[in-house]
């Protein structure tokens, strides 16, 4: 369009009449199939690279394996995904792999197998098995039945037949494509920005205050509020939860039960993406230094947005704030998680609050125990994320005993038991006040004397009196 209206402006002089004309039809003719083919062809194969890098990272071995590492290190792993392994990849696929057509047909075979066990049936199994666990329907079994035998009929009927063949090596190229360059194309996009976020936040946080001040007095009370389904479960609590002054919450939190979850949110511990728009709360992102896996996840699986996520990052009007790594590792050990670990939001959000007071109450926390996770509704892309997260990333069992001994202290306290022990004292002391009112009353009537006892006493001579 600016080409079309260039020449219409200042090169329509400067060339013949016919070929002025023809050149600006041409012009605007490949505006108007840039302008059909770019929103719809050229955007939907992006998400398209997006989304399969992501998955392909998460069920295969670069996001579990990145979680063993720090998030700082992320400028070293950028620098060595760049100079190193984009080198080799292409060096794969030059030298390695035409190689498998020379190979014997049984090493070849072997071969097959293991990058296609790698890149498809075990993640397979890994995603059947989460979904089957929770939708116990004939229909996602069927279908988990089908895609099973697909993989296997590749492995035991495909594999065989092309492993030495030109087709198989044509094939072979096309799935290193898709399942190596792809996610790693992903990463060090994601990567990039990471570096760049971390170096705002260096900035920017240096010359701030935490959030997680000290209490102002005694009436100053926080609320931690988790996502499990204890939430909307037993007495509904939302008027006791609004009472509190700092009322904490997670993620895809939902208020659309208020007369259990309450209104009142003042810190938004959440990913990155899903910022608050009430400029009164405070934005936390509580794991982006938890591990290299998080620091990346932040920009994913929506890796086209990474900019826009940057820019909300460090915008004045988010303000998020996020929580220290070295915070984050000595959690780690008083939690007492392995290597590959790292604590829940919730823990973080605990431990960030008990730094300055010396209690906090906690709402929504079962430590994932039960068939259902939070007490809203996720997709199925969300529901896969949290299974793996609560057995992969995070170790409940580990967390709940911490939480247990920060009871035992006196330093949290469960909103349930505190609101069921303080009706139960209101139950008591209605019931003692009840008991005191009736001895009162059976005192005074005691003391009162009747109406023949008067006369008998009082309303005769003395000479007669009995």
């Amino acid at each position: 369009s600016s080409c079309a209206k260039e020449l219409r402006s200042g090169l329509l002089s400067q060339l013949p009449s016919g070929v002025a004309s023809r050149a600006v039809d041409l012009v605007s003719r490949a505006s108007r199939l840039a302008a059909m083919s770019s929103p719809s062809s050229f955007d939907g194969a992006l998400v398209a690279c997006c989304r399969a890098s992501y998955y392909i990272s998460l069920l295969g071995l670069k996001i579990p394996s990145a979680l063993c590492l720090r998030a700082s290190l992320a400028p070293q792993v950028l620098a060595l995904l760049v100079f190193v392994w984009c080198p080799l990849l292409a060096y794969t696929h030059v030298s390695l792999l035409p190689m498998v057509r020379g190979f014997s047909q049984e090493s070849a075979v072997q071969l097959w197998h293991l990058l296609t066990a790698v890149w498809v049936t075990i993640p397979v199994l890994v995603v059947g098995s989460v979904i089957l666990s929770v939708v116990q329907a004939a229909g996602p079994f069927k279908m988990f039945s089908v895609v099973l035998g697909c993989v296997l009929a590749f492995h035991f009927l495909v594999v065989p037949s092309i492993a030495t063949t030109m087709t198989g090596s044509i094939l072979l190229q096309a799935l290193f494509v898709v399942f190596e360059d792809l996610p790693i194309v992903g990463w060090i996009w994601c990567l990039y920005h990471v570096v760049r976020l971390q170096l705002h936040i260096k900035k920017a946080q240096a010359a701030r205050e935490t959030p997680f001040t000290a209490p102002k007095g005694p009436g100053d009370r926080s609320l931690i509020i988790g996502n499990a389904p204890t939430v909307v479960e037993g007495a509904p609590l939302g008027s006791v939860i609004d009472g509190f002054n700092h009322v904490v919450r997670f993620n895809g939190y939902s208020i659309s039960k208020p007369e259990y979850t309450g209104t009142k949110v003042g810190f938004h511990f959440c990913n990155g993406r899903n910022f608050p728009t009430n400029k009164s709360v405070q934005a936390v992102c509580p794991l982006f230094y938890a591990s290299l896996t998080h620091a990346a996840y932040l920009f994913m699986p929506h890796m086209e947005e990474a900019r826009d996520i940057y820019a909300n990052l460090t915008s004045s009007k988010v303000d998020a704030w996020f929580v220290e790594e070295e915070k984050i590792l000595a959690l780690r050990k008083k939690i007492g998680c392995r290597f590959w670990q790292i604590p829940t939001s919730g823990m973080v959000a605990i431990d960030a609050f008990l730094a300055n007071r010396e209690q906090v109450s906690l709402h929504g926390f079962n430590f994932f125990q039960g068939k259902k996770i939070h007490y809203f509704e996720e997709s199925p892309t969300q529901l896969i994320t949290s299974w793996l997260e609560r057995f992969v990333t995070h170790d409940p069992s580990f967390e709940k005993v911490w939480v247990e001994g920060l009871a035992r202290q006196g330093r949290v306290a469960f909103l349930a038991k505190q609101a069921e022990a303080e009706e139960t004292a209101s139950k008591e002391s209605e019931e003692e006040s009840e008991i005191l009112s009736a001895k009162k009353g059976e005192e005074v009537r005691r003391r009162t004397p009747g109406l023949m006892h008067t006369l008998l006493k009082d309303g005769w001579p003395s000479q007669f009196s009995l």
